[in-house]
């Protein structure tokens, strides 16, 4: 989970949020789903998932959507669809893989990916977990989001990421000036590319490389 950015709303959603009767079931998302993926480096807003303008993308109400806040930009979220097509052997739905959203459902969350204060108590293990320094907060992130599946499908996707940052730093030579390469991996962590998007994964390569700063400086 990284910190989102909100920017301003498309066009089409205020005139749509302004047309009297307009239901959000009914709007034309084209827009929305664009602006939302932009501003999230086409990242799921919570487990950090690749997420495109497909069927891998869901608009997400933040706060369980409600007459007053189904159109409200500020309550939307572009996220994964967290499993819920995922089946077993016999073809049964596999609900203890659900994750974000499709685990969350309409319960609330306590920790905001909006809230710059409340990312700054994420931080995560090399083995891929991911852990808040908040109870409460930690307890969206294992039970509301289940971002630490017990199955370790997100967990080995977050080590798996961060093993290519951690090698490179391997390499050195014994006595080598370390901060160089660190600079250019965080400006890797931080920036989209010519596409728009973030790494996959961002916040625990941005976590690990923000660590090894520390370490040099």
């Amino acid at each position: 989970m990284i910190y989102i950015e909100k920017k301003s709303e498309p066009d089409s959603l205020r005139v749509q949020r302004e047309t009297p009767g307009a239901d959000f079931d009914g709007l034309d998302k084209t827009d929305l789903r664009k602006s939302l993926l932009e501003e999230q480096g086409y990242l799921c807003a919570y487990c950090m998932k690749r997420i495109r303008k497909d069927k891998s993308v869901k608009i997400e109400h933040y706060h369980a959507r409600n007459a007053k806040n189904h159109m409200d930009y500020e309550n939307l979220l572009a996220v994964c669809t967290g499993n819920q097509t995922l089946k077993d052997d016999k073809g049964k739905v596999q609900r203890d893989r659900f994750t974000c959203d499709s685990c969350k459902g309409e319960k609330e969350l306590r920790i905001n990916p909006q809230n710059k204060n409340d990312m700054k108590t994420i931080k995560y293990t090399n083995s891929g977990l991911i852990q808040s320094s908040k109870e409460d907060f930690q307890n969206d992130i294992d039970h509301i989001l289940n971002l630490n599946d017990v199955h370790g499908h997100l967990i080995r996707n977050r080590e798996h990421a961060l093993q290519p940052i951690i090698l490179r730093l391997h390499k050195l030579k014994q006595g080598q000036d370390a901060m160089p390469i660190l600079r250019r991996l965080e400006k890797y962590c931080n920036e989209i590319d010519e596409h728009g998007q973030l790494p996959e994964y961002a916040g625990i390569m941005r976590w690990y490389v923000a660590k090894q700063i520390r370490k040099h400086s």
